[in-house]
């Protein structure tokens, strides 16, 4: 059974439930702790100062090259929740 999800998430490979494999509520229920523990994680990285009078010693681009940095990471943050949102929700989806 092709799920919602599944049809708006074309690019990624997410697990078909049936019979002989995992059970889909508690699969979806895996997913969506890692997605609360991501949140909390998520919470936790922005809380951490992150200011340029920290880099400005170490050059002039350092500033810049380290909110890049940063960026780069909040943007991996960004796929790893698309990617448990999607699972736990198909996981769910598919229970039904």
């Amino acid at each position: 059974m092709k799920t919602y999800i599944a049809e708006q998430n074309l690019e990624m490979i997410l697990p078909l439930i049936h019979m002989n494999g995992n059970d889909g509520s508690k699969l979806g229920h895996q997913y969506f702790e890692a997605l609360k523990a991501l949140q909390k994680f998520e919470d936790a990285f922005q809380e951490i100062d992150f200011h340029s009078r920290d880099y400005y010693p170490l050059g002039d681009e350092a500033w810049l090259k380290a909110r890049a940095q940063r960026q780069v990471q909040w943007t991996n943050i960004g796929s790893l929740r698309r990617y448990l949102d999607a699972h736990s929700g198909h996981c769910f989806e598919s229970a039904r």
